[in-house]
């Protein structure tokens, strides 16, 4: 049974985050290699420490996928298997759809449809032969001014904001929050985002308490960028 990739990602959504690049990457991993997971060779391949790849552990084992063996060893729990079977049965095509989705959200964040190709091998650390065995029924690759590119064709730039959109936002949010945030994943941008957010939100009452004239200028433009934001998520723009 195939799915579009907009419904398996909301099949996926009901075992893991796959907002964030790194549990996707590890479920990956751990189906791919039987349903045992060495952290060591999981970190290496994530490009992870290894104490942030334990904490991962600690995260997909929280959702009850993954169970300690031993020290630095995990295994597939019978949902961690269940996730895998649904990913064999569900998968909507040969490619891992991990693989997929990371591209799709690597090229859809651009400020445009294109992306030089070998700054899109550095952000997938993946090579060139692939990139375009994954990415040749999404768009085009073409040579411009003796450099190659990768450009979304109109149907997957479209096919690209409804699969955001399962994610929970629209693909404008997305872009403006990859652009200020500078994060590699969903879960990392909203990090940061938060983050920046309320430091900022804390300086601007510090300077309203303070009684300062720029505090109540600075006041009334972040309400407009916070009322931007509330209609650019509500409406998954």
């Amino acid at each position: 049974m195939g799915l579009s990739l907009k419904q398996f990602l909301a099949e996926l959504a009901k075992y893991i985050d796959v907002s964030s690049e790194m549990q996707v990457g590890a479920v990956d991993y751990a189906c791919s290699s039987g349903g045992v997971i060495y952290v060591k060779e999981l970190s290496e391949i994530l490009g992870l420490s290894y104490k942030q790849t334990l904490d991962l552990m600690t995260r997909l084992r929280k959702k009850g996928l993954v169970v300690r063996r031993g020290i630095g060893v995990y295994s597939l729990t019978e949902r961690g298997r269940e996730l895998c079977n649904l990913m064999k049965k569900l998968k909507p095509s040969t490619e891992s759809p991990f693989k997929v989705i990371k591209l799709l959200l690597i090229v859809g964040s651009g400020s445009s449809d294109k992306l030089p190709l070998k700054r899109l091998m550095e952000l997938s650390r993946m090579k060139r032969d692939e990139l375009i065995k994954i990415l040749s029924e999404w768009g085009r690759f073409y040579e411009e001014c003796g450099e190659e590119y990768f450009e979304f064709s109109a149907e997957s730039e479209k096919r690209f904001g409804e699969l955001v959109r399962v994610l929970g936002i629209g693909p404008l949010t997305f872009r403006i929050l990859r652009f200020l945030t500078r994060g590699r994943d969903l879960s990392s941008i909203l990090m940061r985002f938060l983050i920046i957010y309320l430091s900022v939100s804390m300086l601007v009452i510090y300077d309203i308490l303070a009684g300062h004239i720029l505090g109540v200028i600075a006041a009334s433009l972040w309400m407009v960028v916070t009322v931007i934001f509330i209609i650019l998520f509500a409406f998954k723009k």
